[in-house]
């Protein structure tokens, strides 16, 4: 059962939390306009696009912190020969160990939005169903496709998806948008998964009107564990 906790932005009194706070802002202002078919926001896609951020974005600064707090992860190769991280310090990253790590990670600021769409608590989908889903289609001929019904998947396979919403999100993380009077400066690497989690929150209330929102999580959360297991190399290859 998942414990509400105050949503308090982590980094309020960090340095840089100016920056946080626009990066965030952007993010949740811009990425709707990348995932629009016929100029509508197309609903999974956009869902999706929202989990994979935020699940590359919890790789992204597990592996700024260094190796003290990689130590566990192992980098493990499918038979296609591609290679995909695994680690409790990894998954610690998306589902807190706490309730005070929830105004950080992904799992608890989704379900929390799931819940506010009108989910009970009591019936949120299961965790260990969800990272075993992934698990299981890794190196198959489903990976990256979430479990949810086939009418309900993102219009684009995971790894593309974020490739083509990875650079919205470092140019919001940058806070140097094209055409913006002010630059607010740049939000640390060690903020980045914390701010994607925040921009979690709202879209499954957003989209409520034609996604359920325990498709919504679903989507959203198995899309995150997949992609804080993809290789940096095949996601910012130039």
């Amino acid at each position: 059962m998942m414990k509400n906790v105050a949503n308090e932005l982590p980094w309020k009194d960090a340095p840089d939390a100016v920056a946080c706070n626009f990066a965030l802002g952007h993010l949740v202002n811009n990425l709707p306009g990348r995932v629009t078919v016929g100029g509508r926001i197309h609903a999974e896609t956009y869902i999706a696009a929202v989990g994979a951020i935020a699940g590359y974005a919890a790789q992204r600064t597990l592996f700024a912190a260094g190796a003290g707090a990689t130590a566990d992860i192992k980098r493990v190769a499918a038979a296609s020969g591609e290679q995909y991280w695994f680690g409790d310090s990894l998954n610690h990253m998306l589902v807190p160990a706490t309730a005070a790590e929830g105004n950080r990670c992904v799992w608890s600021l989704a379900a929390g939005g799931a819940v506010s769409a009108g989910i009970d608590a009591q019936r949120l989908p299961r965790l260990d169903a969800m990272f075993k889903h992934v698990a299981s289609t890794i190196g198959g001929p489903n990976e990256g496709k979430s479990s949810v019904p086939a009418q309900h998947q993102a219009q684009l396979p995971v790894r593309d998806l974020l490739k083509a919403v990875w650079p919205v999100a470092t140019t919001c993380f940058s806070g140097a948008l094209p055409g913006a009077s002010h630059a607010y400066g740049a939000a640390p690497v060690a903020w980045w998964s914390a701010i994607a989690a925040q921009a979690a929150n709202r879209p499954i209330q957003n989209v409520k009107g034609v996604l359920p929102p325990g498709i919504a999580l679903t989507l959203l959360m198995e899309t995150a564990i997949y992609s804080s297991k993809l290789d940096q190399s095949k996601i910012e290859r130039a």
